[in-house]
C-alpha cells in the first residue's frame, strides 16, 4: 500500500508515460525526494551529508516536463557524486554524461512529445548548468504550461488538447455525464466529468 501511494505521487508530478521510470530511479538510488515550495533562485537541488544521505528537491510549481528535466538534472548530480565524489566539476563533462545517460532510455517520441524529444537531444549534447540558459528548451517547455483561468471541459471542442492534473488529454465523445478522453502520449482512456475544470493548451488541437 505504501509503495502504491508513492508511485501515485510520482504520477502527480511527472508526465504519466515516464512516471514509473522516475520512480525506479528513486528506488535505485535511495534518496530523500522533496517537492519544494517555489524558489526564485533555483528550480531544484541536490545535497549530500554523511548524516542525512542524499537529498533531491524540485519546485512544486513546474509543469510536468520542466519537473522531469529538473529531476533528471539533480539525479545526475547524485550519480556523478557516487562515481567521482567531489573530485570533478559540478557541471563538468562527467555530470553531462550522467545527465545524458539517465535521459537516454526515455528519449523516445512514443513516451514524450516529439518536439520536446528533439530539443532535448540537442540540449543533452552539451547541457548547461541551468536549463533556463538554453532558449530552445525554455521555449518548448513553455508550451506545456497550463493556461489560466480554468475552463469547464464541456466548453471545449471535440479533439481539443487540455491538461487535467498532469495528464495531457484529448477531449472525445460524451458518455452520459462524462467525456471519453485519451492521454495523448500513452493512448490510455479516461472518463472525465463534463464539468471538470481543466487547463487549455494554447493553440493546440489534434485536428
Amino acid at each position: 500500500m505504501v509503495k502504491s501511494k508513492r508511485i501515485q505521487s510520482f504520477f502527480d508530478h511527472f508526465p504519466a508515460s515516464v512516471a514509473e521510470y522516475c520512480f525506479q530511479l528513486w528506488q535505485d538510488y535511495s534518496f530523500d525526494f522533496i517537492v519544494s515550495k517555489e524558489r526564485g533562485s533555483k528550480l531544484g537541488d541536490y545535497r549530500f551529508s554523511p548524516k542525512k544521505g542524499h537529498q533531491i528537491t524540485v519546485n512544486h510549481n513546474l509543469n510536468p516536463y520542466a519537473f522531469l528535466v529538473t529531476y533528471i538534472h539533480e539525479v545526475a548530480h547524485l550519480t556523478t557524486y557516487l562515481a567521482f565524489k567531489n573530485k570533478v566539476s559540478p557541471h563538468g563533462k562527467e555530470w553531462k554524461q550522467e545527465f545524458y545517460n539517465l535521459f537516454e532510455p526515455i528519449l523516445d517520441p512514443d513516451l514524450l512529445p516529439e518536439p520536446f524529444v528533439t530539443v532535448l537531444q540537442s540540449y543533452l549534447k552539451n547541457p548547461t548548468a541551468s536549463s533556463s540558459m538554453y532558449t530552445p528548451l525554455v521555449e518548448v517547455l513553455k508550451t506545456f504550461d497550463p493556461k489560466t483561468p480554468l475552463i469547464s471541459l464541456h466548453e471545449l471542442a471535440e479533439n481539443q488538447l487540455f491538461f487535467l492534473k498532469n495528464l495531457r488529454l484529448v477531449k472525445g465523445k460524451l458518455r452520459r455525464t462524462r467525456y471519453i478522453c485519451k492521454e495523448q502520449i500513452s493512448g490510455k482512456l479516461y472518463l472525465v466529468a463534463k464539468n471538470a475544470q481543466v487547463s487549455l493548451l494554447e493553440n493546440q488541437s489534434t485536428d
